[in-house]
């Protein structure tokens, strides 16, 4: 079987990106096959995707990469309901997986969506893909209490919805605030 990690956000500019991109530097010094799969993707291009596949020397079919545009997902939840949203794109990941040692998830970036809750959608989809979650707080900002607090529910949110919470990475912390945040 696939091991697969599953990086999401549970916020905009969250820098969850930057934690991808060390998350797959770590992969690949792992194991030598690993694929890239985003569940949902805004149109244009995919910057993040464009540099993994340079940086890694991915061959990886680019049009693999994607379970389907939020467009086509909203309009998909809207018309046959949330189970048949998740249930075609775990169907999508495992096509990808079975090709690969190690699958790096890109989650879904909470921007422009039709999701009202898409920490919820990140869940199921990490279930049903059988990733364990990195979710990535966003510090920017932001008190170190709201910090403790927002990582603290955040971490009892994916781990009340069955995920198997890897790790918690807390991003762009002033850096005062580091020494407290990281006590707690």
């Amino acid at each position: 079987m696939t091991r697969s990690v599953y990086v999401t956000g549970i916020d905009r500019g969250d820098g969850r990106q930057v934690v991808e991109l060390g998350v797959m530097e770590l992969l690949t010094r792992q194991v030598d096959r690993v694929g890239v799969f985003r569940p949902l993707v805004h149109d244009g291009p995919d910057r993040l995707f464009e540099l993994l596949r340079a940086r890694y020397r991915l061959t990886q079919d680019p049009a693999s990469v994607y379970g389907m545009d939020y467009h086509e997902a909203s309009t998909l939840q809207a018309e046959q309901g949330a189970d048949e949203l998740v249930s075609s794109l775990v169907d999508r990941f495992h096509l990808v997986a079975r090709d690969y040692d190690v699958v790096l998830v890109l989650g879904t970036d909470f921007a422009d969506t039709q999701f009202p809750d898409e920490l919820a959608l990140n869940a199921r989809l990490a279930n049903g893909f059988g990733a364990s979650v990195i979710p990535v707080v966003g510090g920017r900002g932001q008190t170190a209490e709201s910090v403790r607090a927002e990582t603290r529910n955040a971490y009892r949110a994916y781990d009340g919805l069955g995920c198997d919470v890897l790790a918690m990475v807390v991003n762009r912390v002033a850096p005062a605030d580091r020494a407290d945040i990281s006590e707690r």
